[in-house]
């Protein structure tokens, strides 16, 4: 069970998202986020700390295939964005997503579809995540992917065909209401992995407190669908 210390540092981090926003440098910490233990994942410039890869089919721990989840494959006539950054585009190996970072904000671009990665792998933590796309967008962010597949999918998606729509969590649970990021606005997730409780907020609604316990640790995972999507302010604090 959470004690309620552990209860009011998950609540507290977003409190203080909320009411600095307005203030801070994009894609920077401030001095209380620095005192707080969070880093940033995303220096707004390069894309250090990450790497693209091609649409997988999930993975178990032990490397034995899963049934793909529902509503992963890409929509036919999305309209991928244009690259404009011929060194990110480059760096990316054949048959993997293209990723560029473009006026500060990390965006896929081009074809094949596909995830960008972290380096990385973690346990328990609290990440913070911008986001910014059309009405339209399908696109996810994961969390304790192992073997950068599988994981935690933290749905981007007004209307999934299996139901598993925005704040939802694909193949593992869904949003007791409808809940609607802002398109062509900026949107904040933030997403609470703590032991098997997981708890999604979106722009300070709370659209998913559940307890699961299939992924025990594992990558982050930005979902690429062919929909223009940005990202930024990236943030991660561990919990211990």
């Amino acid at each position: 069970m959470t004690s309620p210390t552990r209860i009011s540092l998950l609540v507290f981090p977003f409190l203080v998202w909320s009411s600095t926003l307005s203030g801070q440098t994009i894609n920077a910490l401030t001095a209380q986020e620095k005192t707080q233990g969070w880093q940033a994942l995303f220096d707004g410039t390069t894309l250090k700390g990450w790497h693209p890869s091609a649409p997988v089919q999930g993975a178990g721990r032990a490397g034995t295939p899963q049934p793909p989840q529902p509503g992963t494959l890409a929509q036919v006539g999305s309209a991928p964005t244009r690259c404009v950054t011929a060194a990110d585009r480059s760096a990316a190996p054949a048959g993997r997503s293209h990723w560029e970072v473009v006026d500060g904000l990390l965006m896929p671009c081009g074809e094949p579809t596909g995830y960008l990665n972290s380096d990385r792998s973690y346990k328990d933590f609290i990440l913070s995540i911008e986001f910014k796309c059309g009405e339209e967008a399908n696109s996810g962010v994961f969390v304790r992917s192992p073997q950068e597949a599988g994981g935690y999918e933290v749905q981007i998606w007004k209307q999934q065909p299996a139901g598993y729509n925005t704040g939802a969590i694909v193949g593992t649970a869904k949003t007791a209401r409808d809940y609607r990021f802002k398109p062509d606005q900026w949107n904040h997730f933030q997403i609470t992995a703590d032991g098997d409780h997981l708890v999604i907020v979106l722009n300070g609604e709370t659209t998913l407190d559940v307890r699961d316990a299939k992924f025990s640790d594992g990558h982050i995972r930005l979902q690429y669908q062919q929909f223009p999507i940005a990202f930024r302010n990236i943030k991660i604090r561990t919990l211990r």
